[in-house]
C-alpha cells in the first residue's frame, strides 16, 4: 500500500513551485501563456510540474497517449538545451508515475527506464529508480523474497553512498534514491520476522542519512520526503516486527510531525500525497490495538480522499471489514472482505494481462518503439535460424566432401598400388627379356665357335683341298660334307627345342601369377572375387612385347573397374583364337552410359592393341562390362623370330 509517488518525484533536479491557492491554471493554458510570451521557460515547466502533482494528488488517471500529447510543449522544451535535462527526467517520471496508478506495472518501468537513462547521460551516475520501483511493486504484491533479491543486486552499490557523500563523490538527488530500496526491503525483512537484516537496513539507511543532512537542507523538497520515509523505517520495525505499541506509536507521531510540523508548510503540495501514507499506518495502529472509533475516524478521512495507492479499493475494503470485525459485526466483514478479494482480483488480472504484453507492451505509441522491438525480434530469429541452417548444410557439405575425399583416396590408393604392381611385374619381364636376349648371344657364341663353326671349319678345309686336288673320290667327299652338315644343323635344331620347349609351361605360369599379383594389388579380396584362365600354349608365339601390352590393358581395365564400376565379381581370360591371342577382362558393375564417347583409359588400351596390329572392344550393359583386347600373331614376325626353332 505505497503511494509510488514517493519513490520518483524526490529525484527530480528541479524543484517545483507550490501551487497557488487560487484555482490553478490547466495545461492548456499554461501552453498559451508560453506561448503568448506570458511565462519564461523556467517558469512553465515548474508550473507544469505542480499542474502534474495536482493531477496525481486529486487522482487523474490518463491514457498514456493522452499525457504524451498533453506534454507535448513540456517535451519539445526539455529537449531544446542541455540546461534543461532535469526536465526531460522528470517528463519520464510523470509518464511512469501516470502508468503506475493504472497498474501498468510494464510501461512504469519502461519510462523510468527512460528516465535512469537521462540521470546517466546528464551525470554520469546510476540512479536506484527501477530497482526502488520493483521494490514498491513487489511489497504491494506481498512478494517480499523478490524485494529483498532486488535489494540484494544493489547491495554493494548502496553500501558506498556514506562514503561517496563524505567525499562528495555523488550527487545529492541521486544519494537521496536509497530510500527507494531500503524502505520497502525494511517492510519487507519486517513481514518476514528477520529482525537482524531488518536492523542492518536501519543502520545503513541512517549512515546515509546522516552523511545527506550535512548536504542536504531538510527543508528541501528531496530532504523533506527522505525525512518523512526515514520515520517509516522505525514503525515497521516496531509495529510489524516487534509488536511494540508504545514505540509503534512513537515512530507514528514522528511521521506526523514530519510531515505537518517540521514541515512548516514548505512543501504543502506533498501533503496531500504523503497523508494517506501516515493514516493508513494509523489505521493498522488503531484496527490491531482496538481503538476502533480512532479507526472509524481516519477510515473515512481516507475514504474521502483520492486514490493515491495502486490498491486503494482494496485497502478501504480492507480496513472496513477489519473495522467490522472488531465491532463484531461479522457478516457484513465478511462482505467486506468479499469485496476486497474482487478488488485484488481485479488488480491481479491487469497486472496479468500487463506481464502476458511484456515489459514494453504499452510503449508502442513513443517512437513505434513496440513494432520495432517485435521487428528487430522477428529479423533476429530469421538471422538465427538462417545462420543454423548455414551451419548444418555447411556441415553437410564437409561430410559429404570428406565422404567423397575419402573414396577418391581409397581409389587412388587401390590404382597407386596397382600401377607400382604393374610397373614391378612389367619392369621384370623387361629385365627377363633383356637377360634372356643376353644368355641367348652367350650360348649362341659358345656353341657357334665349339659346334657349328668347328664343323664348318673342317668343311671350308675340305671344299679347298677339292679345290685343288681334282681325286675321283670326289663323291665320296661331297658325302662327307653333306652329312657334316646335316649334323651341323641337327646340332642347331636342337638346341633351339632345347632352350625353348621346357620354358613355354613356366613362362605361361608365370604370366598367370603377374596378373594375380595385379588384381591381388588392385582388389581386396574382402569386396571383390577374382577369376584367372590362361589356356595351355597360349603363349608360343607371342613375344614378349605383346605380354609386357598385355599386362598394361589389364592394368588400364583394372582402373576403370575400381573408379567406375562398382563391381563385385572380376575375371580375366587369355586364349588363342586363330591366328590371334585374345585377352578378356570382365566384370559385374553397372556398365557405362555409352562406349562411343570414350575416355583417356579406353582409348590407351586401344592404342596398344593398335600398336601391334590388334583391335580393342568394350561391350557394356546394365549386367557388367568386357574388355576385349585381340593381338595378331603374325606369321612373318614369328617367323623371323624363330627361325631356328621349325625347318
Amino acid at each position: 500500500m505505497l503511494a509510488y509517488i514517493f519513490i520518483i518525484v524526490f529525484i527530480a533536479i528541479t524543484p517545483t513551485v507550490a501551487a497557488s491557492a487560487d484555482e490553478p491554471p490547466t495545461i492548456q493554458q499554461l501552453d498559451a501563456q508560453w506561448k503568448q510570451g506570458g511565462l519564461e521557460t523556467r517558469q512553465y515547466i515548474n508550473a507544469v510540474n505542480d499542474w502534474m502533482n495536482l493531477q496525481f494528488a486529486v487522482g487523474v488517471r490518463f491514457h498514456r497517449d493522452t499525457l504524451i500529447e498533453r506534454l507535448a510543449t513540456f517535451r519539445e522544451l526539455a529537449w531544446s538545451a542541455d540546461s534543461l535535462s532535469s526536465s526531460r527526467i522528470n517528463y519520464y517520471i510523470d509518464l511512469s508515475n501516470n502508468a503506475n496508478y493504472a497498474n501498468r506495472e510494464g510501461e512504469g518501468i519502461y519510462f523510468l527506464e527512460k528516465a535512469e537513462q537521462e540521470i546517466m547521460a546528464a551525470h554520469g551516475e546510476k540512479p536506484l529508480l527501477v530497482a526502488g520501483h520493483k521494490c514498491n511493486m513487489y511489497v504491494d504484491k506481498r512478494n517480499y523474497k523478490k524485494v529483498i533479491a532486488t535489494y540484494e543486486q544493489e547491495h554493494d552499490y548502496i553500501g558506498q553512498f556514506p562514503e561517496l557523500l563524505r567525499k562528495k563523490a555523488i550527487q545529492l538527488n541521486i544519494a537521496g534514491s536509497f530510500i527507494n530500496v531500503l524502505n520497502p526491503t525494511a517492510i519487507a525483512y519486517a513481514r518476514l520476522g528477520d529482525t537482524t537484516r531488518l536492523n542492518e537496513t536501519i543502520a545503513l539507511a541512517e549512515s546515509i542519512y546522516s552523511e545527506l543532512k550535512k548536504q542536504m537542507k531538510p527543508e528541501s523538497y528531496n530532504g523533506f520526503i527522505i525525512n518523512f520515509y526515514m520515520k517509516n523505517l522505525y514503525y515497521h520495525k516496531y509495529f510489524t516486527a516487534e509488536h511494540n505499541q508504545q514505540k509503534s506509536w512513537e515512530a507514528l507521531n514522528g511521521m506526523r510531525n514530519a510531515l505537518y510540523v517540521d514541515n512548516e508548510d514548505k512543501q504543502a503540495g506533498m501533503i496531500p500525497q504523503l497523508a494517506p501514507v501516515l493514516e493508513t499506518k494509523l489505521i493498522d495502529y488503531f484496527l490491531t490495538y482496538k481503538q476502533n472509533d480512532s479507526a472509524a475516524f481516519y477510515i473515512a478521512k481516507l475514504k474521502s480522499t483520492p486514490g493515491v495507492f495502486t490498491d486503494h479499493d482494496f485497502t478501504l475494503n480492507r480496513f472496513e471489514a477489519g473495522l467490522l470485525a472488531n465491532q463484531g459485526k461479522y457478516q457484513l466483514a465478511f462482505e467486506r472482505a468479499t469485496a476486497a478479494v474482487h478488488d485484488i482480483d481485479s488488480i491481479q488480472s491487469i497486472l496479468i494481462n500487463d506481464i502476458d504484453e511484456l515489459l514494453y507492451a504499452h510503449t508502442e505509441a513513443e517512437f513505434n518503439r513496440q513494432a520495432l522491438q517485435a521487428a528487430e525480434q522477428e529479423k533476429a530469429r530469421r538471422t538465427t535460424w538462417l545462420i543454423a541452417v548455414s551451419i548444418f548444410a555447411f556441415a553437410v557439405m564437409a561430410i559429404v566432401y570428406l565422404m567423397i575425399r575419402r573414396r577418391e583416396k581409397k581409389t587412388q590408393a587401390q590404382i597407386e598400388s596397382l600401377n607400382n604392381a604393374a610397373n614391378i611385374q612389367i619392369a621384370a619381364m623387361e629385365e627377363i627379356k633383356a637377360q634372356a636376349v643376353r644368355d641367348e648371344q652367350k650360348r649362341l657364341a659358345r656353341d657357334l665357335h665349339d659346334g657349328l663353326s668347328a664343323t664348318l671349319a673342317s668343311t671350308k678345309l675340305q671344299l679347298e683341298l677339292l679345290a685343288v686336288d681334282d681325286q675321283p673320290e670326289i663323291a665320296q667327299k661331297l658325302a662327307d660334307i653333306r652329312n657334316q652338315v646335316e649334323h651341323a644343323y641337327t646340332i642347331a635344331r636342337g638346341k633351339s627345342h632345347q632352350w625353348y620347349d621346357p620354358t613355354m609351361g613356366l613362362e605361361e605360369a608365370d604370366f598367370k601369377n603377374r596378373i594375380q599379383r595385379l588384381l591381388d594389388s588392385a582388389l581386396d579380396d574382402d569386396h571383390y572375387t577374382k577369376e584367372i584362365h590362361i589356356d595351355e600354349h597360349t603363349f608360343s608365339l607371342a613375344p614378349q612385347d605383346i605380354r609386357i601390352e598385355l599386362l598394361r590393358v589389364v592394368q588400364e581395365a583394372l582402373t576403370n573397374i575400381i573408379k567406375h564400376a562398382k563391381a563385385r565379381h572380376v575375371s580375366v581370360l587369355v586364349y588363342r583364337e586363330d591366328s590371334a591371342m585374345v585377352l578378356l577382362v570382365s566384370d559385374d558393375g553397372k556398365g557405362v552410359k555409352s562406349t562411343s564417347n570414350q575416355g583417356i583409359g579406353i582409348r590407351s588400351m586401344a592404342d596398344r592393341a593398335k600398336q601391334y596390329g590388334g583391335l580393342l572392344t568394350v561391350d557394356s550393359g546394365s549386367d557388367g562390362t568386357q574388355v576385349i583386347a585381340s593381338f595378331p600373331l603374325n606369321p612373318m614376325v614369328t617367323s623371323s623370330s624363330h627361325k631356328n626353332i621349325h625347318p
